[in-house]
């Protein structure tokens, strides 16, 4: 069996990350009712985030390379499912380091996004 590289790995995190499940109303966080999640959104807001810290810290490659990914985005001619996105990272052309650090923040944001749990006694996902 094929082990599995780093791109497929973080294309396997967003599919099935949390966040993205439905959930019950009633969550009083939300004040009460079902708030839905827009994928494209989470993308674009931490494509955006990554984007500004690889600028400030003079990452400019990186930062090129995540304002590529956005700009794409945007237009339906170029868009391209970023499941398919993140598992073609490992064939990304950019530094060694720098492939490093992004994969490495997708993975902890995706992590986190994977680790939203029930709350407690309630049965739903609480945000």
């Amino acid at each position: 069996m094929e082990s599995e590289t780093v791109g497929q790995e973080l294309s396997r995190l967003w599919s099935g990350a949390m966040i993205f499940a439905p959930h019950l109303a009633g969550c009083s966080c939300a004040g009460g009712f079902h708030v839905p999640l827009d994928p494209g959104a989470v993308e674009q807001d931490l494509l955006e985030f990554l984007r500004h810290r690889y600028r400030q810290d003079g990452r400019d490659a990186l930062a090129a390379f995540v304002e590529d990914r956005l700009e794409a985005s945007e237009t339906s001619t170029r868009r391209r499912d970023f499941a398919d996105w993140l598992g073609g990272l490992d064939d990304a052309v950019l530094p060694q380091a720098d492939l490093d650090r992004l994969t490495g923040d997708i993975r902890m944001t995706l992590e986190s996004m994977n680790g939203a749990t029930r709350a407690a006694g309630n049965g739903f996902v609480c945000y």
